[in-house]
């Protein structure tokens, strides 16, 4: 290896964190052309499925209007070559309806792990997991004034 000279593994790590801090947490939309691949599969831990960046824009547009504010904050990231993991925690104040719980205009919090592929400077496949079963008993006690005092 080549004092200077990037390896894959740093340009994975760049883009894990270029998803996070450009496309989501600014809110930089038009940046997804650049993260993601142009038939890149995004797989959503609410069960959503998103093709390359227009799918992209579309589910966070959807995420973001069910959690105004959402911010998402990298915990850890593990990288092997075109590969990574990323522990996430992301939080957002709950303003729409979200597996099947409405809005409850409370802070969420809820942490993720996201898998990740690349191929040509590009994430090619994202894929994030979530334990629903515990966001849901979160949006249902927020949902419960009597839930929430416990």
């Amino acid at each position: 290896m080549y004092p200077g000279r990037k390896t894959t593994a740093d340009t994975t790590r760049k883009l894990v964190r270029r998803f996070y801090d450009q496309f989501w947490n600014s809110r930089n939309y038009g940046a997804a052309e650049r993260i993601v691949g142009p038939h890149a599969i995004i797989r959503g831990t609410l069960g959503t499925t998103a093709d390359g960046p227009r799918g992209l824009e579309r589910y966070a547009e959807m995420f973001t209007g069910a959690f105004r504010d959402l911010r998402m904050e990298i915990q850890e990231v593990i990288v092997d070559r075109d590969r990574a993991a990323a522990r996430i925690a992301w939080t957002g104040t709950h303003v729409g309806e979200v597996l099947g719980c409405p809005p409850t205009g409370q802070q969420v919090r809820h942490e993720c792990v996201a898998l990740f592929r690349t191929a040509h400077g590009r994430i090619v496949e994202v894929t994030v997991h979530g334990d629903l079963c515990a966001l849901r008993e979160q949006l249902t006690t927020l949902n419960d004034p009597a839930q929430r005092h416990h």
